[in-house]
């Protein structure tokens, strides 16, 4: 395999684009970037300037402040970004194969390595430049490109779907639980302002909210339980897979479960500091979990119940009033106590059992579709050097 320097095959875009062409959907900060190759989100704001840095479709944008974040993303639009973001520009290269070449986690090695700066690093515009870029006609570029982003295409196929999922799931509890249009409203009496066999009660009466035992750095091992904190919680919650993963021993493990027990199906893991109200309802998988940053909501067996919980804390009341409970100026948290004590409708039985058999099958697609992603994630991922080094013919 031959090489050469990504300065032959591409060129920093430095031209401007006026503010007023910029909006929340196409303003790319470091802070909407998403970390592992995910792409990016809405930003939350557009800074007030006159002019930003400009890219445009088929260019490629990095973020330049820790590039072990791996943060990277195809432009499909014209926006603007900020100064700690780069634009690539191709130039005399397909352009989709230029950004699987810097997809690749030696370029993140390579960009971190070179980077300036120990708190926060920053990537070297002119080591980047010198980075190997594999030799090979127009014609193979394109196959790779094609390869991979067969992969990439699958991965935002099952996103759109999922979303699909979620959106029905919220709009089946507003239907039902905001607007009180559930399934045999009509012949329901209404007492005291509730259907008849509904009351509110504090969140504390419907499950048993605690949080885990404390894990300490010697309870680490190379391979065994996974251990979640609230980023793998998080990313559990997004159907992602793991990145950055920790363990503890199976012995460990087993004497938590013996002594104190261990998050299991139907349980729910709430993010309760800094980022608050991220919910994880626990499938069948095995794993433990930080004590502190994350609180615990056991179900007692009752799946009906667990599952009109967390699509409660998903939705927007849920979310309102999780916010509007936590404590603290400098970080915000949502402590235990406070968690029992918020005060949530509770639906009869016969409700809630007819809200969990037409709810549950989204659930139980969306696990499939995340699944699906991690795998083709994976799979993808085993590739793209393999395509890269030549080792992998196309």
């Amino acid at each position: 395999m031959n090489y050469k320097q990504l300065s032959q095959t591409a060129k920093w875009r430095t031209d401007r684009i006026p503010a007023a062409k910029v909006n929340l959907s196409n303003y790319i900060s470091t802070e909407n970037m998403l970390p592992y190759r995910s792409g990016v989100e809405y930003a939350a704001s557009v800074p007030d300037t006159k002019t930003l840095s400009k890219y445009i479709a088929g260019d490629i944008l990095l973020s330049n402040i820790r590039p072990y974040f791996k943060k990277i993303w195809f432009a499909d639009t014209t926006g603007g970004c900020s100064n700690d973001v780069l634009v690539v520009r191709p130039n005399g290269v397909d352009a989709k194969f230029l950004y699987y070449v810097l997809s690749d986690n030696n370029f993140f090695n390579y960009s971190t390595v070179t980077s300036k700066g120990t708190k926060m690093p920053r990537g070297s515009k002119t080591a980047i430049m010198k980075y190997l870029v594999p030799d090979v006609d127009r014609p193979t570029q394109t196959r790779i490109a094609d390869i991979l982003s067969a992969y990439d295409d699958a991965i935002e196929n099952n996103k759109r779907r999922i979303a699909l999922l979620e959106k029905a799931a919220r709009e089946l509890y507003r239907e039902w639980f905001v607007r009180m249009r559930f399934l045999g409203h009509e012949s329901v009496k209404i007492i005291n302002g509730l259907p008849e066999g509904w009351e509110v009660v504090p969140l504390g009466n419907m499950a048993n909210i605690t949080s885990s035992k404390r894990i300490y750095m010697s309870d680490y091992v190379e391979d065994g339980i996974p251990f979640y904190r609230s980023k793998e919680v998080i990313q559990s919650a997004n159907g992602e897979k793991l990145t950055e993963p920790l363990f503890i021993s199976v012995v460990k493990y087993n004497e938590l479960k013996d002594r104190f027990g261990v998050p299991c199906e139907n349980d729910i893991l709430v993010t309760s500091v800094g980022t608050i109200g991220i919910s994880f309802l626990v499938d069948k998988r095995l794993f433990y979990f930080k004590d502190g940053n994350l609180t615990w909501l056991q179900s007692g067996a009752t799946p009906k119940i667990a599952l009109y919980i967390y699509s409660w804390l998903n939705s927007d009341m849920g979310k309102s009033t999780l916010l509007s409970s936590t404590i603290g100026t400098s970080q915000s948290a949502l402590t235990i106590e406070d968690l029992k004590r918020i005060k949530v409708i509770q639906p009869s039985d016969t409700v809630l059992l007819l809200f969990y058999e037409k709810t549950m099958p989204f659930v139980e697609q969306k696990r499939i579709l995340h699944t699906q992603s991690q795998n083709l994630t994976r799979q993808r991922d085993l590739l793209l050097p393999r395509l890269m080094s030549g080792k992998q013919e196309v």
